[in-house]
């Protein structure tokens, strides 16, 4: 542990330091900062961490007052331009001169990236990030709350959440929410710049017209990443980028953006080639300045025709709306959840883990055997030393080596077999959880239909690592002192007969009641430390999740507060219990160490007065010296064991917070196995070549109803597009088809199999190229696939690097190989990961594809090339969108 924080430290140090080293190799490269009405780049290179070359010597200014807009294909170094800006990456040549105070880009210049960061917090907390109460200059009132969120018609959040509610609001809002949100921050701020990384991708063509006027209003200058046409009426600048280290400035402000013909026609013949990305929005920027509309040009016109409709709901309204139960279930008491846990992890006999238990207990018995022995040499060597007996004194130091070499074996093999039976344990009940928690999407339904914040990674690792390892030292630890009172009990009655035993066992019982009594709820308290554990742990993933984001905002400080609130209430906790526990230690000794001993002199006289002798021979004072020396070992081992014994008390108490956890986890995987959150009403049939809802009601787990009495058919060849406002459902129409949400009411049929959903961030796996394309399937499944569909004469690869050109990410194979493992998910932007969600979606070839907003970070000629693709592969698409550009695709 002192090695990886050390470590922790010297990467600290060694970041600190990087700046000024590629500082010294090119003195000219600073990143100015002052009271400059401009954001200018002057001679600057963009460079990844991995030494590619996006943009070179770029010179550009914007002016206060005027707008940029920036694009480019996916990967060609728009948003890197802006961790060179704000200083997350370092400026290896040029100098950047930029206003406000500090490096981060909070004061003069606000970030709005495209999925904004949102602090776990109360929706103030959101509002003002990343500015604590204590930081405003201008406190933000309940009405100015009121009108920032009407601006971007959120003001609805402030009757469904308590203010004083803390909530993890990317769990609670969708993407477009989390978007409308983030403009809520930055109209809060009123920054000179705002830099807006495709912050509207999710919203409506309204709601952006809005936003950017009122951004305008404000005075506030954009300089904005997009693919949309839409933007190019609120831009005076626009900045090409290619990807290799050329770019372009182009004045859009009196039309002289508009390409001549020739650059037309070169656009147009470079269609297939990767800049067509930032060629095709710039035609699209040239026709919109032409027909100085808002929206881009459209290349297929159609009309709309109601086919069906939502019911009168005026004339419903006393029909109360289908509820869907969350998945919950009624927690077991503690026995039962101890002996589920013993059905387990109890082994049989004759297997390995069976073994080991079975050499635990024969170590266990010989360690109480050389205790007993090396108890009774004490005794004897005093007695030897009495008669002054020199050769029987020398054999029984040889004796006692012998004994001590052999416990200095027992006692080490006892712990190994100890962390062996741990690590078995671990095993076995980490496969029972994982058997549940991977299956049937049950880690989705957990997370998401139980109404509490379950913290399953926490209790899949950490905690049932620490209660494996917990119970198998309760095990040995019930065994040895159980072994040492019953083997010293009879070594007692023969040395004092049974009115020693009697003192003895009444001793244990009123010391046992007493610290009974005095004893916390050690359990309960356990449980509570580790739930702060894990939100502790919690705050800091999501820091390293969001960490471009917080860095972009310069939200150090606000998140470090957070972190340390966090820290501080487990902090208290943690001392409370040490206190509790010292109280009880003082208890605990004093009974079980100390007071014993007065005991121990109690027998010892008892015994003397019972075997008087005559004490003038010597070899009587040895026998006497002996049994008394043999006898005080006797006890001590008696009550140490004893101390054992109640000791397991608090152990297991501590243990029961552990247990409670785990199968409270347990119980719920099991819950979402079965069908008890279906109600009895819906029916679910699987078909073979339709989609269909029959008056469906789509509510959510809080239930709130998004759509009443849903009936529509999605056959095959007729694909269908979801539209409307954020929030209206779309997603969760999605998440009823894949069976991650319950049907409240209605009948739903759909496919058996041949359904491939595509989300707007496609998950990237942990693994290759290929395994990217592949997911979910392992590449000795991907090649079977293949074999099973009859195509033998192309190989694997092959067929990927076909999939690759199609969605214009061939450069990727070329760049990384099949076999690099890199983090995808940081390595890519958006646009490349939504187009790598595509190609996945033409690997399997399904029947139907679940678009939900998969394209909204590509170019529009991209997303058109996608959909025909998919269109002439003959994959039915239902799509999720804001915008209506399908109309060849949707019938």
């Amino acid at each position: 542990y002192a090695d990886r924080i050390h470590e922790l430290l010297d990467v600290s140090r060694e970041l600190s330091g990087v700046r000024d080293r590629l500082m010294s190799r090119n003195s000219s490269a600073k990143n100015y900062i002052s009271e400059a009405n401009y954001i200018e780049f002057s001679g600057v290179k963009v460079v990844t961490p991995s030494g590619n070359v996006l943009v070179d010597d770029l010179t550009l200014r914007v002016e206060s007052g005027s707008n940029l807009l920036i694009t480019g294909p996916n990967g060609s170094g728009k948003s890197s331009l802006f961790r060179v800006l704000g200083g997350l990456w370092p400026l290896v040549s040029g100098h950047i001169v930029k206003p406000g105070v500090g490096s981060n880009l909070n004061k003069e210049i606000f970030y709005v990236p495209q999925r904004p960061y949102t602090a776990v917090g109360t929706l103030r907390d959101q509002l003002i990030y990343p500015l604590t109460a204590d930081q405003e200059t201008e406190p933000l009132s309940y009405g100015g709350m009121v009108d920032l969120l009407k601006n971007v018609d959120l003001d609805y959040l402030l009757e469904r959440y308590p203010l004083d509610k803390e909530v993890n609001w990317g769990d609670e809002l969708s993407l477009g929410e989390q978007q409308r949100l983030g403009m809520a921050r930055l109209f809060y701020h009123k920054p000179k710049f705002a830099i807006l990384d495709e912050c509207t991708s999710a919203v409506t063509t309204d709601m952006e017209e809005r936003f950017c006027n009122r951004v305008r209003a404000m005075g506030t200058s954009c300089i904005t990443i997009s693919h949309r046409p839409a933007l190019v009426a609120f831009h005076d600048v626009v900045l090409s980028l290619d990807g290799e280290g050329g770019w372009k400035v182009q004045d859009n402000r009196n039309g002289s953006f508009l390409p001549t013909e020739s650059e037309f026609d070169a656009l147009k013949s470079s269609e297939t080639d990767r800049k067509s990305d930032a060629l095709a929005v710039q035609r699209a920027f040239s026709a919109n300045t032409k027909d100085n509309t808002l929206s881009g040009p459209k290349e297929h016109s159609y009309s709309t025709q109601v086919i069906a409709t939502s019911p009168n709901m005026e004339i419903e309204s006393t029909e109360q709306p289908h509820l869907i139960p969350q998945l919950q279930c009624s927690p077991r008491p503690l026995p039962v959840r101890v002996a589920a846990m013993s059905k387990i992890l109890v082994p049989k006999i004759i297997d390995k883990q069976g073994a080991q238990l079975l050499a635990v207990a024969v170590l266990v018995l010989s360690r109480t055997w050389i205790s007993d022995r090396i108890a009774s040499l004490n005794g004897t060597s005093v007695k030897y030393v009495l008669e002054q007996d020199k050769a029987a004194f020398i054999r029984l130091i040889g004796t006692s080596v012998m004994q001590s070499a052999a416990n200095s074996i027992v006692a080490p093999s006892l712990r190994h077999l100890t962390s062996k039976i741990a690590l078995g344990w671990r095993i076995r009940m980490t496969n029972h959880l994982l058997a549940y928690y991977l299956k049937r999407n049950a880690f989705y339904k957990v997370f998401n239909m139980t109404g509490m914040e379950i913290d399953a990674d926490q209790r899949i690792t950490r905690d049932v690592e620490k209660l494996t390892n917990d119970l198998a030292g309760l095990v040995t630890g019930m065994v040895k002192p159980s072994v040492d009172i019953l083997w010293f009990t009879w070594r007692m009655k023969l040395l004092s007969g049974r009115r020693g035993v009697a003192i003895l066992y009444a001793y244990m019982l009123l010391g046992l009641g007493f610290l009974r009594a005095v004893s916390p709820d050690f359990g309960d308290l356990s449980n509570q430390e580790q739930e702060l554990e894990s939100s502790f742990r919690f705050m800091h993933s999501r820091l390293r999740t969001h960490a471009e984001s917080i860095a972009f905002f310069g939200g150090g400080s606000r998140e470090r507060a957070m972190v340390e609130a966090k820290f501080a209430t487990l902090l208290n906790h943690s001392k409370i219990l040490l206190r509790k526990r010292w109280l009880y230690g003082i208890f605990d000794d004093f009974v079980t160490k100390q007071l014993p001993h007065n005991v121990t002199w109690g027998l010892s006289l008892l015994y003397a007065l019972e075997h008087k002798g005559d004490r003038a021979l010597t070899s009587t004072q040895g026998e006497l010296a002996h049994a008394l020396r043999f006898l005080a070992s006797v006890v001590s081992q008696s009550f140490i064991a004893f101390g054992d014994i109640l000791e397991l008390h608090k152990k297991f108490l501590e243990l029961s917070g552990g247990v409670n956890r785990i199968f409270e986890l347990e119980e719920l995987l099991k819950a979402s196995q079965s069908n008890a959150v279906m109600p009895s009403n819906v029916i679910s049939v699987p078909s073979e070549e339709t989609i269909s809802f029959r008056n469906v009601d789509i509510v959510t787990p809080s239930q709130k109803l998004l759509a009443s009495q849903l009936s529509c058919d999605v056959s095959q060849g007729k694909s269908l597009l979801v539209t409307g406002p954020n929030g209206s459902g779309k997603s969760s129409i999605f998440r009823v088809l894949q069976s991650l949400w319950p049907v409240a009411s209605g009948r739903l049929t759909v496919p058996s199999e041949g359904i491939f959903h595509v989300p707007q961030r496609p998950y990237t796996c942990l693994g290759t190229l290929r395994d990217q394309i592949i997911y979910p399937l392992s590449r000795e499944e991907a090649e079977l696939k293949m074999a099973k569909t009859g195509d033998r004469s192309t190989s694997l690869d092959d067929h990927l690097r076909t999939i690759l050109e199609n969605v214009r990410l061939v450069y990727l194979l070329e760049r990384e190989g099949w076999d690099a493992t890199p983090n995808w998910e940081d390595i890519l932007s958006l646009g490349e990961q939504q187009r790598l969600g595509m190609a996945r979606l033409f690997f399997h070839s399904p029947k139907f594809g679940i678009l939900d907003e998969c394209t909204n970070a590509t170019s529009v000629d991209v997303e058109e090339h996608l959909y025909r693709l998919a269109t002439d592969m003959g994959i039915t698409v239902v799509t999720s969108s804001q915008v209506s550009n399908y109309s060849s695709v949707y019938p």
